[in-house]
């Protein structure tokens, strides 16, 4: 066979492998557009279905300027202990679906998937749904906020530290989304071995760089602008347990088709590859 031929067959082939894995794209898109859409339908009414016991918080003054000076604020015992213990029985339920993940100097543990609790946790999923929950983060934040999508696997997860060594490194939190984005992080357990507090510690820097240490006691809330403070979680060390139910909220979770794509890759330090595809 001529070269001329060989070139003309190497198109053809390419073409057609194209259109096929097009196709299958669309397809599988499509398939993943419906379960968004049944998963967004448990939303509505995720908090009125769960008898959570939230009392409303109330925002101080030094709070909000707080959060104004340094893009971050701890509210102490924001849940109680029973609301606590119930989110925590519901996490512990699920470790066998957590996905544990390695990427070396940066991070390892184990994390639960928005989808996961969808289907698995739906205490966790009324309590990141809760109208007191985004009313606080508003109030704090002095902007409405809403939750961010259903495809975001990382708009509500479990995040696990349970075996020595687990951590995060120095990161920023990036913002894919048009309006401002936030973080926020309610302690569920954080022991120790020795009945104390486990090794690891939530770590920021603040305005003068210099490292911050919040206490994270169980039902301790944490909220912050991941885009603009630098944080960290430092390792566990054998005996520790710490979970933490991890939630993102927004002033407009509109995304362009680019960071929707960049956003998926940064899901697979937590979720695996198939946060590129799910």
């Amino acid at each position: 066979m001529s070269a001329s031929n060989w070139a003309v067959w190497t198109i053809l082939l390419f073409g057609v492998g194209s259109l096929l894995i097009a196709a299958r794209w669309r397809q599988h898109a499509k398939k993943r557009q419906a379960i968004y859409r049944d998963l967004a339908k448990l939303h509505g009414d995720a908090a009125a279905s769960q008898a959570l016991g939230l009392a409303e918080h109330q925002v101080s003054d030094e709070q909000r300027s707080a959060f104004k000076r340094q893009h971050l604020v701890a509210l102490p015992a924001f849940a109680n202990a029973k609301l606590v213990g119930r989110l925590l029985d519901e996490a512990n339920g699920n470790r066998e679906r957590m996905v544990r993940s390695y990427i070396p100097t940066h991070k390892k543990g184990a994390a639960l998937s928005y989808q996961a609790i969808h289907l698995h946790g739906p205490l966790c999923l009324a309590f990141y749904h809760s109208p007191l929950v985004m009313d606080c983060v508003s109030k704090v934040v002095g902007q409405l906020v809403y939750p961010t999508p259903v495809q975001d696997q990382s708009s509500l997860s479990v995040l696990a530290y349970l075996e020595a060594g687990d951590h995060i490194n120095w990161h920023f939190d990036h913002n894919f989304y048009r309006g401002r984005h936030f973080t926020v992080l309610l302690c569920l357990e954080n022991r120790g071995s020795n009945s104390g507090l486990s090794a690891s510690q939530f770590t920021f820097r603040d305005r003068s760089r210099q490292e911050q240490v919040v206490p994270l006691q169980p039902g301790t809330l944490v909220l912050f602008e991941g885009a603009r403070v630098l944080h960290k979680a430092s390792p566990t060390v054998a005996g520790d347990c710490r979970i933490i139910l991890s939630m993102t909220y927004c002033t407009n979770p509109q995304i362009s088709w680019l960071k929707e794509g960049a956003r998926r890759a940064k899901d697979t330090a937590f979720f695996g590859l198939r946060a590129l595809w799910d």
